[in-house]
């Protein structure tokens, strides 16, 4: 079996790839099936993500964190192999080409750890990983029992996400994962409609507004939504203020 990370890379980079084209719309369908309704495999991927991750976790607590994280994940895939498997077919039909793997680290410990003669290896991998957990911290996951988290979900979208989008709620993300599932040209049409809309009750907001300051905000709110870009972050920014208004 194909280790899980390499599967885990591939079907991140494939998304990344294939954003855009025809076809983006059913392979996140298919991701969505596959993985986010899928409680063990999203489980699985979380815990990628999370020991992949600068923590600020204390060096004191770090070993046991990782062994702990070690063992469930060694339980989960032995637990859904066939599950695996099929994914890894899955993702293999839709990118061909092989990618190298973002987490060699925990693949080393999870498929190497129960041999002695890589026990120098496995310890290099933990240390590694330990050193990166305890780092400072860089993300904030809100919720831990979404399906999936949020880090890969931007990982997967890294070409049009910032990173002021990790720590947004749990509802957020539901609406954020939806976004990800639109064409270039869905994206240009829902922007246009949700910027007339937004630009609309900003401007009865202006009407009715006696405060300097409030009004002075409105302008250059309505200033920079009347030269915002067309993309997922604009997108995404637009239908938030949108609810707000």
């Amino acid at each position: 079996m194909k280790p899980f990370g390499k599967i885990k890379t591939k079907i991140e980079n494939s998304i990344i790839k294939l954003y855009g084209k025809e076809g983006f719309k059913l392979h996140m369908k298919n991701f969505k099936k596959n993985i986010l309704e899928n409680k063990e495999i999203s489980k699985i991927f979380y815990i990628y993500d999370d020991l992949s991750s600068k923590k600020g976790l204390d060096k004191e607590i770090a070993s046991d964190y990782v062994n702990e994280s070690i063992e469930e994940l060694q339980k989960l895939i032995s637990k859904n192999t066939e599950k695996i498997t099929s994914l890894s077919e899955w993702i293999d039909g839709v990118l061909s080409e092989e990618v190298d793997s973002e987490y060699n680290d925990i693949d080393n410990i999870i498929y190497n750890g129960k041999s002695i003669k890589n026990l120098e290896n496995v310890l290099e991998s933990k240390k590694n990983i330990k050193n990166l957990i305890t780092s400072e911290k860089e993300v904030t996951i809100v919720n831990e029992t979404i399906n999936i988290p949020l880090s890969s979900m931007l990982k997967i979208a890294s070409n049009s996400f910032n990173k002021e989008f990790e720590n947004i709620s749990e509802s957020d993300r539901a609406e954020l994962t939806e976004l990800l599932s639109l064409t270039k040209e869905e994206v240009s049409l829902k922007h246009e409609e949700l910027k007339e809309s937004v630009l609309g009750k900003l401007k009865n907001n202006l009407n009715e507004s006696t405060d300097t300051e409030i009004t002075e905000k409105i302008n250059l709110t309505i200033e920079k939504i009347s030269e915002s870009k067309s993309d997922l972050v604009s997108l995404y920014k637009l239908t938030q203020l949108n609810q707000g208004l």
